[in-house]
């Protein structure tokens, strides 16, 4: 299998260079210091992401019944202090129509927070999206508005980030389960809760059969959760999807910021996705807009989601070997997973998937009394492909799995154990309004997905089917409503002002093909700017040279040259002292970078 092999490797294995019951020691040791920084992180990144996806709070700005408010009723407040917004930071909502094609739909409350310009020239507003779907795009603009402007964008703006249709403190919510435990039992100790368990031997016959079986357990859960969300929300789910909130970015803009205001838009992740609707629905509205971690809009509108791996994996195998080759380079005090200084990555691959594939047989036991549990093939995969998307926490992500390979999974076991409670079906709202629609009787068979997903196991990489789990937009067939609006292409617009598209060359769930992609179909009105980078978007491993581009193209409609590929300011395995060989404006504006791709990180395990 391609990149999961090396023709070239010697037979034999490395001895360790000291007794193993001393290096288990060592790794547990190394691992647990490692980890106490890695957890504090956790919890600051919790702190302002999770406040923000629990429903609407009780401050100043809460109406008693905004139902009855008119469209385009705006109200601001200041907000510093509340759920981490930063002095100066306004939070707010904006009442726009629900259904842009029936004025008696009703009214829809989109949750609000700003952050302004701080100086002159006075440029706008820039509207922001940190991916999902499902994030909550508030805290971009009440809590990380003033590090958009230092990292992104430029003083000169307002950052106004937006929870999307459904998501976070927008009303009406996603609720699908009236009550988040109910999500939490539906899920414990399934294969959507421990993901798709593969062995090592993908060509052994057993592989599809036991793939099946766990394909029909995740069927009637995804038949269970789409029914609760009809019979919980019947019509109001229909309104989530992309383009009903690229109709809201048409008219937030207009009433922010002036009927004739061109549309500014910044957004990474799926944020890429809402931006290739955006510029592709309205191309004579487009002012600057600016997208990252490039997802394949076409297939996402156009394929059922099992047929999306082929590509959306497609650079995954070049990020593994980036964190292998690095981690090999670091030595075994910064990445644990290596036995020495300058080992051959090839046996730390060998040893890491080695393992992997034993849990398949034999699940690793955690008889810890706060936190028991097994270890699985799947939460493993799940786990390193998490890894590999977020280079930054390579050096406490490697300790983790060290430890569960020398027999101390409870750290791998919480990292894997986690439930989206607060957001509910949020992704999945808008995730099957977009896709392709399909009902039982014209999907695929549980025989097609899975032949697709073998043939991708096999072809592409073994993390298959983590994305599988850990990106939930499959069953969409079960969906219960039609959106009042589906936009599928065309993608190929002359817009009014060009574009610029970010990318890593090797973001391992993102990749750079979709990038390419974007650029193709939009020939001149898209301008490609690379950066070589393992990663899920260009922040995850910031860059002067990317940011800098970035910051030009919103002060001053700067377009970089078509092409260009940055080198990384940043290393996964960092020195101390990295950051102070550079000027007070550039370490600033990397550390603001450093912390925006954390919250994008987070968006994604919510």
């Amino acid at each position: 299998m391609p990149g999961n092999e090396k023709q070239s490797a010697p037979s034999v294995e490395v001895a360790p260079s000291h007794p193993q019951r001393t290096r288990k020691l060592g790794v547990v040791i190394v691992s647990a210091l490692l980890v106490a920084v890695y957890l504090f992180q956790e919890q600051l990144l919790a702190s302002f992401s999770s406040t923000f996806v629990s429903g609407p709070t009780n401050g100043e700005g809460d109406v008693e019944n905004w139902t009855q408010l008119a469209p385009g009723t705006v109200k601001w407040w200041d907000c510093r202090g509340e759920n981490g917004a930063i002095p100066g930071a306004e939070c707010g909502y904006i009442i726009v129509p629900t259904d842009y094609f029936n004025e008696y739909a009703g009214v829809t409350k989109i949750a609000l927070g700003r952050y302004k310009a701080k100086r002159r020239p006075y440029h706008g507003m820039v509207l922001v999206n940190p991916g999902g779907p499902g994030g909550p795009g508030k805290p971009l603009g009440a809590v990380l508005g003033s590090m958009i402007q230092t990292a992104v964008t430029s003083e000169t703006y307002d950052i106004v980030g937006f929870d999307p249709r459904g998501i976070g403190e927008t009303e009406p919510a996603t609720r699908c389960f009236t009550d988040p435990r109910q999500q939490m039992l539906l899920k414990l100790n399934t294969v959507l809760n421990k993901g798709f368990n593969v062995g090592g031997n993908l060509s052994a016959p057993e592989l599809k059969e036991g793939l099946l079986r766990q394909q029909i357990e995740a069927d009637g859960i995804y038949r269970t959760q789409f029914a609760l969300c009809a019979k919980n929300m019947g019509e109001k789910a229909r309104y989530m999807g992309t383009s009903t909130v690229v109709r809201d970015i048409d008219f937030m803009t207009k009433t922010l910021a002036g009927e004739d205001a061109l549309i500014n838009y910044w957004g990474g992740s799926y944020g890429s996705i809402l931006g290739q609707y955006l510029v592709n629905m309205l191309p004579d509205r487009i002012g600057r807009v600016a997208i990252d971690g490039i997802a394949d809009a076409v297939a996402w509108s156009n394929e059922p989601n099992y047929k999306w791996y082929r590509t959306w994996l497609s650079s995954t195998e070049a990020a593994y070997d980036i964190f292998l080759n690095l981690c090999a380079k670091a030595g075994d005090y910064d990445c644990p997973l290596t036995l020495f200084k300058n080992e051959e990555p090839y046996y730390i691959r060998k040893r890491l998937e080695e393992w992997i594939d034993s849990l398949y047989e034999k699940p690793l036991i955690v008889d810890d009394p706060e936190f028991p549990g097994v270890v699985t093939a799947g939460m493993a995969r799940t786990f390193l492909l998490g890894t590999l998307e977020a280079p930054r926490t390579w050096p406490t992500r490697s300790a983790i799995l060290a430890a569960a390979i020398a027999g101390e999974g409870k750290l791998l076991l919480q990292q894997t154990n986690v439930f989206g409670e607060a957001a509910d079906m949020s992704r999945q709202a808008v995730s099957c309004n977009d896709a392709v629609r399909l009902t039982p009787q014209t999907a695929a068979s549980h025989e097609e997905v899975l032949d697709e997903y073998v043939h991708v196991l096999k072809s592409v990489t073994k993390l298959t089917m983590a994305v599988v789990s850990s990106e939930p937009d499959s069953g969409c067939q079960y969906w219960p409503v039609d959106p009042p609006e589906r936009f599928s292409g065309p993608w190929n617009q002359t817009l009014r002002n060009p574009i610029v598209v970010f990318s890593n060359t090797a973001d391992p769930v993102t990749p750079i093909s979709s990038a390419r992609l974007v650029k193709a179909l939009l020939g001149d009105s898209a301008v490609l700017a690379l950066q070589n980078a393992p990663g899920h978007c260009t922040l995850s491993l910031p860059s002067i040279c990317t940011l800098r581009k970035a910051r030009a193209f919103f002060e001053y409609g700067a377009l970089p040259e078509d092409g260009h590929v940055c080198e990384i300011s940043v290393q996964p395995f960092p020195d101390d002292d990295e950051l102070h060989a550079f000027s007070g404006e550039d370490a600033a504006a990397l550390e603001a970078g450093m912390r925006l791709g954390e919250y994008i990180q987070a968006v994604r395990r919510m």
